[in-house]
């Protein structure tokens, strides 16, 4: 939903949107044709929730792939505008800095421009809490940074742009207190007791 929020936004700027799912680019054998058309893009922004504090692994392999792709074409394409929207489960929004720096080696390595990346905390109770109040505000900081990377495609810019953080202004102990209240409902959802989510299935191999 984040990325059809920024979708919508960038296209109100005036820029030009393809989307592309990794996902699908991998399962229909699309990913040449893909990589074609974010060869010919003038900007790339990649968004992705944190997954062990780093990139999801089907995101890891699709940029190892398209890294193997450019290589092949031997013909030093590139000059793209990169940038990252990064979000995590941790209402900390800076836990997303080692995945920022992951796209950037990635930009560098591909003859490209890492811009800057949008490290955003709060994970599903963004998603889940937009209507509240204290919500709204991190909403807005939200659109606020989109505004600023469609501008800075838009307009080219070369100064330095710095790491954006966007994180819910809410209290951390009950951050976590909300948040495992979530894995015990689903776990009765799921037919499970709590203290099913505490096994270990593996501890006697």
């Amino acid at each position: 939903m984040l990325t059809a929020r920024q979708e919508k936004l960038m296209k109100t700027e005036g820029l030009d949107v393809y989307s592309l799912d990794v996902r699908q680019s991998l399962m229909k054998g699309r990913t040449e044709s893909d990589f074609e058309a974010m060869l010919q893009a003038d900007a790339l922004v990649f968004n992705f929730p944190l997954y062990v504090f780093c990139l999801p692994g089907i995101l890891m392999r699709f940029l190892q792939d398209y890294y193997a792709y450019w290589t092949q074409r031997q013909d030093g394409v590139g000059g793209s505008r990169i940038y990252a929207v990064v979000n995590c489960g941790f209402p900390e929004a800076d836990i997303n800095r080692e995945a920022i720096r992951v796209i950037g080696s990635f930009s560098r390595n591909t003859n490209n421009v890492f811009r800057f990346g949008v490290m955003i905390g709060g994970g599903g109770m963004l998603l889940g809490a937009q209507g509240t109040p204290f919500v709204r505000k991190t909403m807005s900081e939200l659109n606020k940074a989109f505004s600023l990377m469609a501008e800075d495609i838009i307009k080219s810019r070369e100064d330095v742009v710095e790491n954006i953080s966007v994180a819910l202004n809410f209290p951390r102990k009950l951050y976590f207190f909300m948040g495992n209240k979530g894995w015990v409902s689903m776990a009765k959802t799921n037919g499970l007791k709590k203290k099913d989510l505490y096994c270990k299935p593996y501890s006697n191999l």
